[in-house]
This record gives structure tokens, C-alpha cells and sequence, in this order.
């Protein structure tokens, strides 16, 4: 009867596998990532919750279809007042420092012999709460693998 080995090799990548990813991680929310049209002169405005304290991103980037926009802009507000000046097209960050409502507002101008255009807009979310670390126990766990493979790797006894 043949039995099937569990070789060292797997018990070293299950453990570097399972230690390789101890440590923090924090994981970021998006909120929009999409495209919208703009004919003549136009004002679009999302809103948002957010959760608590953290970084807001936001990606304003002209499409350049079926013209390049003649003017983008991007204002980010809470009910309390403005994040930040205006901003043009590319990527900007905000620090939140509590849960709040934030709206954002792109502002974009079309011209060319349609009279329209495309803009993209991404807003992401990365909370700053405290990093949880991976518990030891996933240390103990790859070390109890390895002990069994290596046991497990002993010759058998000729019968």
C-alpha cells in the first residue's frame, strides 16, 4: 500500500506561507471608482459616509473622449466647511479625523464640436484605526507542521 508523504518542502511553505504574512495590515474601502459624462458646463456632486478617522483619497482625471475637457476641477466639503482649496484633475488625499459626511463636487467645462466629455473620478477610503497584528499562535501553528513533517519523514521500518 502506497501512502501519500508530506515532504518538508510543503511543511517549509506552508510555515512561510502562514509567517510571511504575520504582521499588520490595514485594508482600504473604495467608495466610487467610475466614469460620468459632462455636456457644456456641468457640476457633479457624490456624498459619502465615512466611518471614523482616516485618509480620503480622490482620483479627478480627464478621459480626453471624444475631447479633452477645458477645465476639471475637484472640491471636497463636510458639512462644516471645505477639506481642502480646489483642486484640478490628478489625485489628492484629506485626513478625517471623525466620522463625517464628505461630498464631492467635480466642476468640468466641455467644449469641441460635440460639446462633451469624460471624466473619471475615484474616492477611496483607508481608515487609521490601530493595526491589529496576526496573533503568535499562527507561529505555533507553522512550528506544530513542521515538527509533523519532520517526524513524519522517518523511514519507515522494513516488515
Amino acid at each position: 500500500m502506497k501512502y501519500h508523504r508530506f515532504g518538508f518542502g510543503s511543511a517549509a511553505l506552508a510555515a512561510v506561507l502562514l509567517l510571511g504574512s504575520a504582521g499588520q495590515a490595514l485594508a482600504s474601502q473604495v467608495m466610487y471608482d467610475g466614469v460620468g459624462f459632462i455636456f457644456g458646463q456641468q457640476t457633479v456632486t457624490d456624498s459619502f459616509s465615512v466611518s471614523g478617522p482616516g485618509t480620503l483619497t480622490v482620483t479627478l482625471q480627464d478621459m480626453s473622449f471624444p475631447s479633452p475637457l477645458a477645465n476639471l476641477d475637484l472640491v471636497v466639503s463636510t458639512p462644516q466647511g471645505l477639506l481642502g482649496p480646489e483642486a484640478g484633475a490628478g489625485t489628492t488625499s484629506y485626513k478625517l479625523s471623525g466620522a463625517e459626511q464628505v461630498y464631492v463636487q467635480a466642476l468640468a467645462t466641455a467644449e469641441g464640436p460635440l460639446d462633451a466629455g469624460v471624466y473619471g473620478l475615484d474616492v477611496m477610503w483607508k481608515p487609521s484605526i490601530a493595526p491589529v497584528p496576526l496573533p503568535a499562535s499562527l507561529a505555533l501553528l507553522a512550528s506544530g507542521l513542521m515538527l509533523l513533517a519532520w517526524q513524519h519523514r522517518r523511514p519507515a521500518r522494513a516488515e
